[in-house]
C-alpha cells in the first residue's frame, strides 16, 4: 500500500503520468499560439517587403512570391516621396514629447507626494479620461482648434497630442513616484530644494524607465496618426507619415507605382519599428514599474 502513492509521487504512477501529459499539452498549447501572433504580426510586414522590391507586372504575376530581379530603385523613389512627411511626422512627435511628459510628469508628482482638496476626485476625473473613445472628441476638438485659429498648423496636432497621453502618463508616472521612498525627498528638502529641484534631481533620474515609456507611447500615436491630420491639415507640405502616405500612394494611376507604393510603406513603417525595439528594454522596465510596486 506504500508503494503506490510513492510511484506517483515520483511521476512513474499513473496519476504522475497524468500530471506530465497535461503540462506537455499546456506547453504545446501555448507554443502554437505564441507561432499564430507572430505569424498573424510579421507575415503581413514580409509580404510588403517582399512587394516592395517588385515591378507592377511582378506583383500581378505573382502577388505572394518571391522574385529574385530586385528593383531597388523603388525605394529611391519612395523616398523622394515621403522624406518631408517623415521630417514632419518627428518634429511633430518630438514636440509633443517635449511638452508632454514633463507636463505628465508635474501632474503625477503633484498628484503622488503633495495633499490638496479634492485631490482623490480629480485624479480619478483623469484616469475617467481613458474610457471616453477619442472618436468622441473630434467634433469639440475640431470646433475648439478652429476658435483658436489653430486650423491648418502643426500645433493642431502637437497639442492635442500632449493633452491626450496626460492620462494614461499620469497613471504610469504616478504609480511609480508614490513608490519613491520618502526619505529621499525629505532629505532634498532638508538640503534646501524646492519641489521642482527635487522633482528635477531626484525624481528624475529614477523615473528616466518610466518617463521613457511614456515618451515611446507618444512617439508612437503621434507617428501612426492619420484621421486626425486628415482634418485639422489642409496643406500638404504639413501632413504627417501616415496621412502623407495616401498622398503619396495617390500620385500613381491605378496600379502604376506598386512597387514605389509597398516601399514607401516599408520606410513609414521601418523607422518605429526600430524606436521600439531600441527601447524595448526601458519599455517593458517602465510599463512594469509603472503599472505594478517595486
Amino acid at each position: 500500500m506504500v508503494s503506490v502513492p510513492v510511484q506517483a509521487a515520483r511521476g512513474g504512477g499513473p496519476i504522475g503520468r497524468r500530471s506530465s501529459g497535461g503540462g506537455r499539452t499546456r506547453l504545446w498549447v501555448l507554443l502554437a499560439a505564441v507561432l499564430i501572433v507572430l505569424a498573424l504580426t510579421y507575415i503581413p510586414f514580409l509580404i510588403v517587403l517582399n512587394n516592395s522590391f517588385k515591378s507592377s507586372g511582378q506583383f500581378i504575376a505573382h502577388p505572394f512570391g518571391v522574385s529574385l530581379n530586385l528593383h531597388f530603385h523603388n525605394y529611391v523613389t519612395a523616398f523622394k516621396g515621403v522624406d518631408e512627411y517623415l521630417l514632419n511626422t518627428i518634429i511633430v512627435a518630438a514636440v509633443s514629447v517635449i511638452i508632454g511628459v514633463p507636463a505628465g510628469a508635474l501632474g503625477a508628482y503633484a498628484f503622488a507626494k503633495m495633499e490638496f482638496r479634492g485631490k482623490g476626485v480629480v485624479f480619478v476625473g483623469y484616469l475617467g479620461l481613458l474610457m471616453v473613445p477619442w472618436t468622441l472628441t473630434l467634433i469639440p476638438l475640431f470646433v475648439e482648434i478652429q476658435r483658436y485659429q489653430l486650423f491648418n498648423t502643426w500645433w493642431a496636432l502637437v497639442l492635442p497630442y500632449a493633452a491626450g497621453a496626460q492620462p494614461l502618463n499620469l497613471f504610469l508616472f504616478r504609480t511609480f513616484f508614490e513608490q519613491i521612498p520618502d526619505e529621499l525627498y525629505q532629505s532634498a528638502r532638508v538640503d534646501g530644494c524646492g519641489e521642482l529641484a527635487v522633482l528635477r534631481r531626484i525624481v528624475t533620474p529614477l523615473a528616466m524607465p518610466v518617463l521613457l515609456t511614456g515618451a515611446v507611447l507618444m512617439f508612437v500615436d503621434a507617428w501612426g496618426d492619420y484621421l486626425w491630420p486628415q482634418l485639422v491639415l489642409r496643406d500638404n507640405g504639413l501632413l504627417t507619415a501616415s496621412a502623407g502616405l495616401e498622398s503619396f500612394v495617390g500620385t500613381f494611376s491605378l496600379g502604376g507605382g506598386i512597387g514605389p507604393e509597398f516601399a514607401a510603406y516599408v520606410i513609414v513603417m521601418l523607422p518605429i519599428m526600430l524606436l521600439v525595439a531600441g527601447m524595448m528594454k526601458y519599455f517593458v522596465a517602465g510599463t512594469t514599474q509603472g503599472a505594478l510596486n517595486i
